[in-house]
Formats: C-alpha cells, structure tokens, sequence
C-alpha cells in the first residue's frame, strides 16, 4: 500500500531542490548561482539493471545526480551503484552533454532525517555529500563536492524562510487528494480560456520536458484515471471524453461555474486519503477504462 504521508515529504524535498536551480529572492538559489539547470526528473538509467535517481542537473561543464531522501534507516538498494552512470548513459537518455568529458557530482538531500541517515550510509559504505535542506541548507556529511562552486555554495549553513516552489505538484505516488486540487484548477482554467479540449498529457505538461519518458507516461495515466473516476462521480455533467481526449463544458454564468466549485468540493470530502482508484496498475496502457470501486 501507498504511503502517501511518505509520498507527500518525499515530494516536498524533491521541490526544494528543484528550487535551489531558480533565481529566487525568498529562497535559496545554490544550483543557479553554480550555473546548474533542471535536466532530467526521475530518470531510469540502464547500468546493469535500473538506477533511478530522483533529479538530473547540469551545468556547461558538469553533471550533478540528486536522491532525495526522507527515511532515517532505508538507503536503497542501488544508491551506491549511482556512481556508475557515465557520460554515456546521459547521452543515452537524451540529455544534452556539453562536452566530451565532464565530472558528475552525487548528492544526497534529505531534511533532519540525516543526521541518523548519515550512520546508515556510511554502513554502506556510501560517502557522497549529504546536505540537510530544512529551516537551513547545508553540506554536513559525506565527502565533498568536486565541483568547486557546489563546495563553496553548501559549505556554510543558510537559512530558509520561504516554502519552494511547487514545480513537481504530484508524482505517480499521489493518491487522489493530493492531485484533484491541482485537475480542478486546471479544468476551472481551460474552461475560461476557452481551451476546453485537451490530453492527460496536456495537464502535467509544465515541467513535462524535464520528465523521463516513462515518468510521463506514469503521470499521464495517473490523470487520466483521476479524470474518469471524476467523470462517474460528481463532475459527469461537466467532462466528456473520446479516447484520451476530453472536453470540459462549464456554462459561462458566474452560478454555473460555483456550482462546478461546489461539486469539485463535495467530490474532495468523498475522496478518503487513498482509493481502491489509486492501486489500480497504471503499466496496464492497453486497459481503457476501469471498474467503478
């Protein structure tokens, strides 16, 4: 079963490390100012078996691999084999490589949880940086960067007083809750804009050319299950769909779209934390349509 308050802070990392590439004033910007962008989110590389790290950065001349991580005992199985991915296997998933040789940095995130993490990793014999990114980012653990301007940005304790952004808003470990403010918004959007025709694909489309292929697939149908048990739920007067291309109609009168408001709520307090909805087998692409739990 899901853990979703798990799945919830695991997200929340990820999002705060996505947001160290930005030029924020209210938030860190360690990887921005060290030249890094967002390559790839979620990547799977084939190295003998699958290594999935959870974010890809580059620089013009560097490579960093980011694991975020929210559990104080649990390593992984493949953590320490991330020192295998080469140059090639980033020219195998098409990222763009700026140069023939290049150094790639790992990095460990994590909140609190690495202050016990850090006893478990080096049982394992695993020494990448390890930097706590909390009510302060910094490099505490592990050896050090070999990019020397990573070392210089996490070298000294910085405080954090804003949120992150919401860059990556759900993952294929979400349960329902967490992804049906992010669709109802969407749908209440299109439906002014006039953009009522539309994909599953089209909804997560926002950081969709960061995501690893089969992370958006995962992420697609994440949605477009979402949409058909809303479409047998309280928004059926407003959803239809032929294949995965769906209309929302929604009455341009301010009463018809609060009622839609309205239905969208009720439909939220019926949601429980999880639904059978949730572990349904999302590789199953050639299954359409799903029986009402």
């Amino acid at each position: 079963m899901t853990n979703t308050g798990k799945s919830s802070e695991h997200l929340n990392v990820i999002n705060s490390v996505l947001s160290l590439a930005y030029n924020l004033e209210s938030y860190p910007n360690h990887l921005f100012k060290a030249g890094y962008k967002i390559s790839r989110i979620e990547p799977k590389f084939n190295v003998n078996g699958t290594l999935e790290p959870d974010i890809v950065f580059m620089s013009n001349d560097r490579g960093l691999i980011c694991e975020c991580k929210t559990g104080e005992y649990s390593v992984g199985n493949n953590l320490r084999r991330y020192r295998e991915i080469t140059i090639r296997h980033f020219t195998e998933k098409g990222i763009d490589i700026p140069k023939v040789d290049i150094d790639i940095d790992i990095g460990v995130f994590g909140k609190n949880n690495i202050e016990i993490l850090k006893n478990q990793l080096e049982k394992e014999k695993i020494t990448y940086p390890q930097v706590v990114i909390d009510n302060v980012i910094e490099k505490r653990y592990g050896d050090d960067f070999k990019d020397p301007l990573l070392r210089k940005s996490f070298a000294k304790p910085v405080e954090i007083n804003r949120k992150p952004l919401t860059i990556l808003k759900f993952t294929k470990d979400s349960s329902f809750k967490v992804i049906a403010p992010y669709i109802f918004s969407s749908l209440m959007a299109r439906s002014i804009s006039g953009k009522t025709h539309f994909t599953s694909r089209e909804l997560v489309e926002d950081v969709w050319n960061n995501l690893d292929r089969k992370f958006r697939l995962s992420l697609s149908r994440k949605v477009k299950n979402f949409l058909k048990y809303c479409k047998i739920h309280e928004l059926q007067p407003y959803l239809s769909s032929k294949s995965d291309v769906w209309t929302i109609r929604i009455n341009e009168h301010w009463k018809s779209r609060k009622k839609f408001s309205d239905d969208c709520k009720s439909l939220l307090v019926g949601l429980t934390q999880t639904t059978l909805w949730d572990f349904f087998d999302l590789n199953e692409e050639k299954k359409d349509d799903y029986v009402n739990p």
